[in-house]
């Protein structure tokens, strides 16, 4: 779309010259949005791969690290079986991010929200049949990727909240930075804002989730699957409400 032109007029109201205005970018989520979103996030993330690293033995739905590794040291120690369960997760894991880029790309990230839900209910649907397993299998992979790729940028800030490693580099980064420039060094760059506290809250956010997880499997807490659904019900709501507004 082409910017709107405007005319300055001359001392008889002609007009002589042309300014087009700039395309203004969008307004960055203030770190408190990004705050609330990222903790509710981590805390799925965390919940959801502690039920999938219990059910799946061993496995985790969102880790791919840790699957990569466990897949290597499969292969060198001839487990076929182990070997074939960790490919396939891999491959869900990458096949719905890929999938669920193209639908952030189309319809935004609130759909994504609403995806994630269903596939928690097909989860907890699936308990009381004799394809759980199969569906924990194929579904947890694809719920936290379509979680990582739907929601990746807060108030400017590259977060992946499945991944808690890159948040602790990130958030260590970013102090170190504020730590220098307190020191006097001039020569670095001021962290943007929110750079510190929103990977820490996401690292934090998944660790309470993991531990309700643990708790959830610990007390056999019935309907595992759903107790996530009031979270990504909020979240759904808080964004929509901001597309509305802005």
């Amino acid at each position: 779309m082409r910017a709107p032109v405007f005319a300055l007029p001359t001392r008889y109201g002609a007009p002589t010259t042309e300014h087009t205005m700039p395309d203004m970018p969008p307004a960055l989520p203030a770190v408190a949005v990004s705050a609330r979103r990222i903790l509710v996030l981590g805390i799925l993330a965390g919940y959801v791969d502690a039920l999938s690293f219990a059910h799946l033995g061993g496995l985790f739905a969102s880790a791919m690290t840790g699957n990569t590794t466990h897949l290597s040291a499969a292969i060198a120690h001839a487990n076929a079986h182990h070997a074939v369960l960790l490919v396939c997760v891999l491959a869900i894991f990458f096949g719905a991010a890929f999938v669920a880029s193209l639908a952030r790309l189309r319809w935004g990230s609130a759909y994504g929200i609403g995806l994630m839900a269903c596939l928690l209910l097909v989860v907890q649907a699936a308990q009381s049949g004799s394809h759980a397993h199969l569906t924990e299998l194929v579904l947890l992979p694809a719920l936290m990727a379509v979680q990582g790729e739907g929601m990746s940028r807060f108030s400017g800030n590259a977060i992946q909240t499945v991944v808690i490693t890159s948040n602790m580099l990130k958030c260590a980064s970013a102090l170190a930075a504020a730590l220098a420039i307190r020191c006097g060094a001039s020569n670095v760059a001021p962290p943007p804002a929110g750079s510190i506290v929103l990977p820490a809250l996401s690292w934090g956010g998944f660790a309470c989730g993991a531990m309700l997880g643990a708790l959830a499997l610990l007390w056999h807490a019935p309907l595992p699957f759903l107790w996530p659904l009031p979270w990504l019900t909020i979240l759904y709501v808080d964004i929509r409400r901001a597309k509305s507004t802005g």
